[in-house]
């Protein structure tokens, strides 16, 4: 029981930092023109899928939190550029 508890927690760890960095390493590559930083990001972004993947297929997990894990994943990969284009298209809005 302690390994699987040990094995979510890494999962979870995980998870949140490769979200994280795909978040970061998209935006800077965006702002900065640089597509080489957005297709590192997106390396990012299949890790952090990897690691939910590994937290819902848990079996300490029952199937409420599975979904709830699973809709995480899915959703995270998408917010990113989704977020990007409501932030430019806000400045193009209230640009002098």
């Amino acid at each position: 029981m302690a390994e699987t508890l040990y094995r979510l927690m890494l999962y979870g760890f995980l998870m949140v930092l490769f979200a994280g960095t795909y978040a970061i390493l998209y935006a800077m590559g965006r702002f900065s023109r640089l597509p080489f930083l957005v297709k590192t990001s997106y390396a990012f972004a299949v890790l952090q899928f990897l690691a939910g993947l590994g937290m819902a297929f848990s079996n300490y997990l029952d199937a409420l939190w599975r979904g709830i894990i699973l809709f995480s994943v899915f959703a995270y990969l998408f917010i990113p550029p989704i977020m990007w284009k409501i932030v430019v298209a806000m400045h193009e809005r209230y640009e002098d």
